[in-house]
């Protein structure tokens, strides 16, 4: 199973299409996880036109997409447990507030967003999972998203993809 991974796309603001670099990962995806910060519904509908989409909502999304969406989700793919959850709020740091949104869940894998800054490591067992942004780089060298790749076994691989320009 492969599994795109995207967060904090505002989108139409930062970008009008999709990056050339992401498109054909999304033409190619299983299941897509967005970790919020669409900023509009159509870009969720779009996301849907690829393959089914797991969400939660961000800070800057529609007031419809928060409505709809959760602020935080548990998935499962083949047995790997999964957290998703944005990680804006007040106090402590975005991989502290995403993790407390999950504490005493039994996850191996936490995906989040909001900080825009690509992060993959491991702590006492849980892996963290920012992609970073596809249109949205702010101060990284590159844009940036994820793929899950989740075996029927249960195995997993998980690595960014990076690109320097979001519309070529």
């Amino acid at each position: 199973m492969r599994i795109i991974i995207l967060a904090d796309t505002h989108m139409p603001r930062m970008a009008k299409v999709w990056p050339s670099a992401l498109l054909p990962d999304l033409q190619q995806a299983d299941h897509i996880i967005h970790a919020g910060d669409f900023q509009d519904r159509r870009v969720l509908d779009s996301l849907s036109s690829f393959a089914p989409v797991s969400a939660v909502s961000g800070n800057i999304d529609s007031s419809d997409l928060i409505e709809e969406l959760p602020k935080k989700q548990l998935l499962t793919f083949h047995g790997l447990k999964v957290g998703l959850t944005h990680g804006d709020g007040k106090g402590k740091t975005t991989e502290q507030r995403a993790r407390a949104g999950f504490e005493g869940e039994a996850i191996d894998l936490l995906i989040f967003g909001h900080s825009h800054i690509p992060v993959h490591k491991e702590e006492d067992g849980l892996v963290f999972f920012n992609p970073g942004s596809p249109t949205d780089k702010r101060r990284q060298e590159k844009f940036s998203y994820g793929e899950l790749i989740v075996n029927e076994d249960g195995t997993w691989s998980l690595r960014h993809i990076y690109y320097e320009d979001k519309k070529g």
